[in-house]
């Protein structure tokens, strides 16, 4: 092969490498490391833009504005394909542009699959029909074929090869003329083909890493928690009645035995990050009955806090309670068997949470029965525990996060794609550079000027002691130059074999059953491989 034909293949063979390597890292799905996904509509929610059989193709997005179209998962539905009109929060709200209301699912940034990149009307209804597993046979069935046979002939060049190179080895020879050619400058044009193909992708990785910031914000929750214990006691009359000597939490408060009794409520606010926070807060017993009536008794006035805990005290009367009660008995005529005591802390508390501001309320509420004989805890209630009430917060805050490019099943930071996209470029000159050195040099080995003055022989030289066999079958063509044996042996992929003796000077290529010959007239010198040519006709 010529080395401008080879050339042009090697580069060919990069040039559709890395085509395929962009096509995998722009089109493989999510299964097999990629970032892109493929959605068929099913549906006329994003008409008149895309209609049912259309194939969307998404793309994953470091973030997600208002007015994208994009597709998430639905719990119930699996994925939806439609345009961003705002933010819940966290949470985005979708709206299909056929439709008249708003999506009822608000998706989180986990649960969206990427952002419209490719529109193809009609192709999913194409696509669809490989699902079928006729089709589906039938393309692996084709795939077969064509894999068996490029293999086939992939196999059938190495065996023909193989045997053109095994006629071409010389028997007895041995290198001595000179320093012998490099592996890399043998196979110049791959090395060439391999060094563009690795240009062209760290160019392509550069592009895409300095056309990126290295940093973006990306909508976050930070957690928080407010939580307390309720507690309670009472000293009887006779405290022979309980174990401890009082009444506690849990335990009826007997009225012939306790008058008043004693409220605790302990706050505390919790997260992960850091906090600082600050309110106010107040502690009341509510009276009520099952009608709907109504009366607030202070227990604890109005306080103010700071910091992430702090304890209510207060003291229900019981005495005081009744005398609430008779006056809607005696004004109201109504009397019940029992009235509902609610003990309810109401907090009022602000700051921030990871640096993010929030404000928020805390109004637990322990629940208690009163009747003439006692107060005790409502264990209807629907609290699990309703001594230790807790409620759980959200702050909406953004996050900064690095930028990454997916490149199959690896993500490359951007910063460090554009690190490893500068650097590799200048490894790349700086090989070019060096090739470029080894070749000059290369021209000036002695291979290549023990040919004589202004004689340049660009092939593997090998001298050989002795002569050169010319089996009886080999038909011997004499050339007319060196130049010409040269380029055949180039051509050829072959060796020169050189036979120096007194009084015969030759040099020879070896094709299967044909050996090319060029005679220098003249005699040689025992130590020497410089032949006296004079200009030879064929």
């Amino acid at each position: 092969m010529k080395p401008r034909r080879r050339l042009t293949a090697s580069l060919s063979s990069a040039l559709v490498f890395v085509a395929v390597l962009t096509a995998w890292v722009l089109f493989a799905p999510p299964q097999l490391g990629g970032q892109t996904s493929y959605v068929i509509i099913n549906g006329n929610s994003m008409e008149p833009g895309m209609h049912r059989g259309d194939l969307a193709i998404v793309r994953e997005a470091d973030r997600y504005e208002t007015g994208d179209v994009v597709t998430y998962q639905h719990p119930q539905i699996g994925p939806v394909i439609h345009r961003i009109i705002g933010r819940d929060g966290a949470r985005y709200v979708f709206q299909g542009d056929h439709n008249d209301f708003i999506d009822p699912y608000h998706p989180t940034q986990d649960e969206l699959i990427g952002e419209l990149w490719v529109h193809v009307p009609g192709f999913g209804s194409w696509l669809a029909r490989f699902r079928h597993p006729v089709y589906m046979f039938g393309l692996l069935f084709v795939a077969f074929i064509g894999l068996g046979g490029a293999a086939a002939k992939k196999q059938a060049g190495k065996t023909g090869r193989a045997g053109r190179l095994a006629n071409h080895a010389p028997t007895g020879a041995e290198n001595t003329g000179g320093q012998p050619m490099n592996q890399m400058l043998r196979n110049w044009q791959d090395t060439v083909s391999v060094l563009a193909a690795a240009g062209v992708a760290l160019i392509g990785l550069g592009w895409v890493a300095f056309n990126r910031p290295t940093h973006h914000d990306v909508p976050a929750n930070i957690p928080y928690s407010q939580s307390g214990t309720f507690a309670y006691s009472a000293v009887p009359a006779d405290g022979r009645v309980y174990d401890t000597g009082l009444a506690t939490s849990g335990e009826p408060v007997y009225r012939r035995l306790s008058d008043q009794v004693a409220f605790r409520f302990e706050y505390l606010l919790g997260s992960q990050k850091t906090l600082s926070a600050a309110g106010s807060y107040r502690m009341v017993a509510e009276l009520g009955d099952q009608n709907g009536w109504r009366r607030t008794m202070e227990l604890t006035p109005e306080t103010a806090f700071e910091g992430k805990k702090f304890t209510a005290e207060g003291t229900l009367d019981l005495a005081e309670a009744q005398t609430l009660i008779s006056i809607l008995e005696e004004q109201s005529g109504v009397k019940n068997e029992k009235y509902s005591v609610t003990i309810r802390p109401e907090v009022t508390v602000g700051g921030a949470v990871g640096g993010t501001p929030f404000d928020d309320t805390f109004k637990p509420e322990l629940a208690m029965d009163l009747d003439k004989l006692q107060l005790k805890m409502d264990r209807r209630s629907d609290e699990k525990d309703p001594l230790n009430p807790r409620l759980d917060g959200m702050v909406n805050t953004l996050e900064t996060k690095s930028t990454t490019i997916k490149l199959l099943m690896i993500s490359l930071p951007v910063s460090a794609a554009r690190a490893i996209s500068v650097a590799g470029l200048g490894l790349l000159l700086a090989a070019a550079g060096l090739l470029t050195v080894a070749a000059v040099n290369q021209g000036r080995s002695p291979s290549e000027s023990s040919l004589g003055p202004g004689r340049k022989l660009r092939t593997p030289l090998v001298n050989v002691r002795g002569s050169v066999p010319t089996p009886g079958s080999t038909r011997v063509i004499d050339v007319a130059s060196l130049d010409d044996l040269g380029r055949i042996a180039a051509r050829l992929g072959a060796v020169v074999l050189q036979e120096a003796r007194p009084g015969y000077h030759a040099f020879f290529v070896n094709d299967l059953e044909v050996t090319y010959r060029f005679e220098a007239e003249g005699t040689a010198d025992e130590h020497s491989t410089e032949p006296k040519i004079t200009r030879r006709v064929a």
